[in-house]
């Protein structure tokens, strides 16, 4: 039996005819945006449940504060979009902390290291770490809406520190998601060790 005869008699349409019927996606890229969107969504939903009082909470002096796990995953969310966009390449990490695209966390907080915010009301402090993953979420997006899928498996043999080495644009997005995930989840433990009750994951990933 030959191909022509097996399509027909099991019923089956040629492929093109297949494809011709079958909606056309939104791009890779355009999903990328959805779910990076729907990332900061959450990520300020779970920040913004702890009560501005309670924003240095640490479960030990070894660890961050809650505060900081935003303002950690914020900052390196940057850097991956940094190298990502760059025309530039940065050898080391030593060189991309002073890279120009580089956005500062408020008062100079140490992102890799357990460090405080400034004395002030707890209310700013609050304000001060959603504005600051705000515009983070922004350049991240902003970098987003400038890419297409053709540009995705780019950037593999480009320069940058070595702990990126191996990865193409696409990598470093996907990276970027899942290390906010990482930090994002600490912080829901620390709001357990409150007694709070974290934003739900299902209500707020649903497109």
């Amino acid at each position: 039996m030959n191909r022509r005869t097996l399509i027909n008699t099991l019923g089956l349409a040629p492929l093109a005819l297949i494809s011709s019927k079958i909606t056309s996606f939104d791009s890779i890229v355009a999903h990328l945006i959805k779910r990076w969107k729907k990332s900061e969504e959450y990520t300020l939903a779970v920040f913004n449940t702890m009560p501005s009082a309670e924003i240095e909470f640490r479960p030990s002096k070894e660890q961050f504060s809650f505060a900081q796990h935003f303002l950690h995953l914020a900052f390196i969310n940057v850097t991956y979009f940094g190298v990502l966009m760059d025309s530039k390449t940065y050898k080391d990490i030593y060189a991309l902390l002073e890279a120009d695209f580089i956005i500062p966390p408020p008062d100079g907080i140490d992102v890799f290291q357990p460090d405080t915010l400034k004395a002030r009301p707890s209310e700013e402090n609050a304000a001060l770490v959603s504005r600051y993953v705000s515009q983070t979420y922004a350049y991240v997006l902003s970098s987003l809406n400038q890419l297409e899928d053709a540009q995705l498996t780019a950037g593999l043999d480009k320069e940058k520190p070595e702990y990126l080495s191996g990865h193409t644009y696409l990598d470093l997005i996907i990276r970027g998601e899942a290390h906010t995930a990482h930090h994002r989840a600490q912080a829901i433990a620390y709001l357990r060790m409150k007694g709070i009750r974290p934003p739900g994951y299902s209500i707020n990933n649903k497109f």
